[in-house]
């Protein structure tokens, strides 16, 4: 049975059916029957988060680049739809028919969900009840640095980076057809490097080290048809981070430091923007103002994307790498909040974590930034280091007042119209592996929250300065699980039975099945969490070998305690020079920097040109040609929202090479007109599009970009160039015209010769009340039956004209409302197919 056919109830029944439809820009959808090795990622949490993870997108590009391997993905279905069995988005194929399916671990807290996917993929859970016919179970990602709370339920985990060790996954696979299940695991984690490992055979593992080249960062990936959490294109600049602040497992794990060259990041930025069309790009790395080309390669990017407003967007900045040109150059397209990470608020703290910054630096990155327009600042604090105390509280509070009373002077002085608003975020600390701090408890969660309390009364009475914090007890679970060893799986078995699902998410996480299935495996959540470790203490995850030396976390250790209160430990990082950690000479291999590059006499432009005031940038004179657009919007399109479907359309344009018009302001847009919204489920044979542009282009070239980088489904009719003065779409199009027919799915609960009698019984009244609220969210009555023109059947289907757009005192009417009205509970196939002006002239 076709797909859609299958599950076209369910996809009508559920929020955002875009998630499991498929057929997303740039997805490969390489044949599953052809292929000699089959892989789907799998990723246990939201479709919106999963396809944006940059990790899965460079994995799926690596093996859908091999002429005879693919890979498909798999994301985690959201409640509302419960399909029969777990499938690939691109195929349609059942998780369990693939090779082997490789889970992307980013948050213990969706260890459950994991195995719930096995269980609807029709896959055993744990490893050991699995046969030759399961596929294998492998596990990536950032959580396999400490493998042992999953190890009852992956085959073969993957430690360390993927870009290589992939491949030799997808080649093994190869090789192993036909062998027993253990054979092929085996096989899988044989090699002094391989950087795999599996319970079933055990050992030790050293982790796997990529370098970043210009062949494996993705030029493209899959673009998904809605806004994603991360929308926009990312391009890895660097690996590794020579900060090393002892609470940071990233920082140590992804040692040692490797850059991409400045060319290389220009060259890879502007294929990814061009293939995708994303209107924002972010360089990424744990520490982005650590590259030292940074400002030098964003002025290079500038000379091709400012004029298409395509703005940059970097992580949390180091507040010692923070450099004003830097904060400038990120706000020359649009104008973001700045977020900075202080971690600790006071000087002995920040000492002890290794922050290696000081309280006037703090102030002077915040005040420069207030002084240079951002009237506010995000910043990120930690509560519950170790060595902690109340102290600490007050010193941070103390902070927020030196700042806010120089920021009251600089508004007085610069006469700045804003005054500063600080947002201060609380995470709480987890001690991670392969930290300085494994060995250390967590905070009591009764301390952390009178912490919390203590700086937020302190704080009520600083204007301008808000706190906020993240959920005590998630962390709590955090820090159980990330410490773990074997025996946590009968806790995650459990866990999974009790029915959790999508936890890392507060509307699914439910902390009373949490608490209470710990306390019937008699699981003490609180000495887990709070366990002091032993200097000498064999730690669960030893087994792993991740460069760093035993020796210097424990050095790093003693250390943190050994701080003087009255005097600041700034320390050199491995940036700067050897620091003695043991992961260069362990792997025979040396840090990566890039050497010094220079933009060009264009890039060194960008930084001085003056920015135009957006208060009077309007008035510009500029020749702009608007163009009405006719297109249909058909096939998986239907399962698109309205700004699901505008987000396609603006980044289709953006892949093109019209040269389109953008407003002015802090942040500009596309002058495009989406026209009338079409309700989700349905299709349109007569969608209307304006679009403003800065050249006068023939209309065919303009129809034949636009179907260029339109999807299939949406084939472009028309298009017309029309007077700037013209009336809008939603001021023309005035009334609509819809076929109706009843789905063909399995419960119709309605036929033909019912739904005229229904429709006829309806529209014979002179009244048709219905509910509506306004945006005010106050329900008032409203009589629809003047929204409703003729009606007539024809070939099984009902044809309506309802009324549309802004044109007249009549209120728009949506079919499917009406529809509803009809025949309440029915699934009908709409479809638009005509627009009409006030005086039913078709358009």
């Amino acid at each position: 049975m076709c797909f859609f056919n299958k599950y076209y109830e369910s996809l009508f029944k559920c929020s955002k059916p875009y998630q499991y439809v498929g057929g997303e820009f740039l997805s490969h959808n390489k044949d599953f029957d052809s292929a000699d090795v089959r892989l789907v990622l799998a990723f246990p949490d939201k479709y919106e988060i999963g396809i944006s993870n940059l990790g899965v997108r460079v994995l799926y590009e690596q093996v859908n680049k091999q002429p005879s391997y693919m890979c498909d993905r798999v994301y985690a279905p959201e409640p509302d739809f419960k399909p029969d069995i777990l499938y690939a988005v691109e195929s349609k194929k059942n998780v369990r028919d693939f090779d082997a399916v490789g889970f992307s671990l980013q948050y213990e807290m969706a260890y459950p969900t994991v195995l719930k996917m096995l269980e609807m993929a029709g896959i055993p859970y744990k490893n050991t009840d699995r046969t030759d016919e399961d596929p294998i179970i492998i596990a990536g990602g950032p959580c396999t640095f400490n493998p042992l709370p999953m190890s009852d339920f992956i085959d073969v985990f993957l430690i360390g980076d993927g870009e290589d060790s992939i491949i030799e996954v997808c080649d093994i696979l190869q090789k192993t057809k036909g062998l027993p299940r253990l054979e092929r695991i085996k096989a899988l984690c044989t090699g002094e490097n391989s950087g795999r490992w599996s319970k079933l055979l055990g050992g030790n593992v050293k982790k796997r080290i990529a370098q970043l080249t210009y062949e494996n960062a993705p030029k493209s990936y899959p673009i998904p048809f809605s806004s994603s959490i991360q929308d926009r294109a990312v391009v890895e600049i660097r690996r590794g981070c020579g900060r090393m602040c002892r609470f940071c497992q990233p920082g140590h794990v992804t040692l040692p430091i490797r850059e991409r060259s400045a060319e290389d990041i220009i060259k890879i930025t502007k294929e990814l923007v061009k293939n995708t069309g994303y209107d924002e790009y972010s360089l990424l790395s744990l520490s982005s103002n650590d590259y030292a080309n940074i400002n030098e390669v964003i002025k290079e990017l500038a000379v091709d994307f400012n004029d298409k407003k395509i703005s940059v967007s970097l992580p949390s900045q180091r507040i010692d790498g923070f450099n004003l040109e830097l904060a400038n150059l990120v706000q020359s397209v649009r104008k973001s909040t700045m977020t900075l990470a202080p971690e600790a608020g006071s000087q002995r703290l920040r000492d002890v974590i290794k922050k290696n910054i000081t309280e006037e630096q703090i102030m002077n990155a915040i005040l420069t930034l207030y002084e240079n327009g951002w009237s506010r600042v995000k910043l990120y604090f930690i509560c519950g280091l170790p060595t902690e105390t109340l102290e600490d509280m007050d010193e941070m509070a103390e902070l927020f007042r030196k700042i806010r009373y120089r920021s009251r002077l600089i508004k007085k002085e610069k006469e700045l119209k804003h005054s500063l608003d600080l947002t201060c975020t609380l995470s709480i600390f987890v001690p991670k592996p392969f930290t300085p701090f494994q060995w250390c408890p967590q905070m009591d969660l009764s301390e952390v929250t009178e912490h919390i309390h203590y700086l937020m009364e302190q704080v009520s009475h600083i204007k301008g300065v808000k706190v906020n914090y993240h959920e005590k007890f998630v962390s709590l679970l955090e820090a159980v699980l990330t410490r773990g060893d074997e025996s946590i799986g009968r806790y995650i078995e459990a866990l999974y039975n009790k029915g959790c699902y999508l936890d890392a998410w507060g509307e699914y996480f439910d902390k009373k099945v949490w608490f209470e299935t710990a306390d019937e495996l008699d699981i003490n959540l609180n000495t887990l969490a709070q366990k002091q470790y032993s200097l000498d203490e064999d730690l669960p995850w030893n087994f792993v070998d991740i460069g760093v030396s035993k020796e210097w976390f424990k050095e790093e250790y003693k250390k943190a305690f050994t701080i003087d209160a009255h005097s600041s430990h700034i320390v050199p990082t491995c940036q700067q020079r050897c620091v003695n950690c043991g992961v260069c000479p362990s792997f025979g291999v040396k840090k990566i920097m890039d050497n010094l590059f220079t933009a060009s006499d264009k890039g060194q432009l960008v930084v001085k040109q003056e920015h135009v005031d957006p208060a009077t940038a309007q008035h510009t004179l500029r020749e702009i040609f608007r163009y009405r657009i006719k297109l249909t919007k058909t096939g998986i399109l239907r399962y698109f929202s309205h700004l699901d479907w505008q987000n396609t359309f603006f980044k289709a344009i953006s892949r093109s090479d019209l040269n389109v018009a953008f407003s002015f302001g802090y942040n500009p847009t596309m002058k495009i007109s989406m026209g009338i919204a079409l309700p989700l489920f349905c299709e349109s044979t007569t969608e209307l599009v304006d679009i403003e542009l800065l050249d006068n282009v023939d209309s065919e070239y303009v129809k034949n970009e636009l179907q260029r980088v339109l999807p299939k489904e949406s084939e472009v009719i028309s298009v017309k160039q029309i007077d700037r003065s013209a009336p809008s779409i939603d001021q023309t199009a005035c009334w609509a015209e819809y076929k109706v027919k009843i789905a063909d799915v399995k419960n119709k609960l309605c036929d033909f010769e019912k739904l005229m009698y229904n429709t006829d019984r309806v529209l014979s009244s002179d009244e048709i009340l219905v509910e509506k609220k306004n945006k005010k969210g106050l329900v008032k009555t409203v009589n629809i039956r003047t929204s409703i023109g003729s009606h007539r059947y024809e070939n099984d289907c009902l044809f309506i004209v309802l009324k549309t757009g802004q044109g007249s005192e009549i209120p728009p009417l949506r079919a499917d409302v009406l529809m509803n009205i009809i025949a309440p509970d029915v699934i009908f196939d709409i479809t638009r197919v005509k627009f009409f002006t006030e005086s039913l002239h078709e358009l």
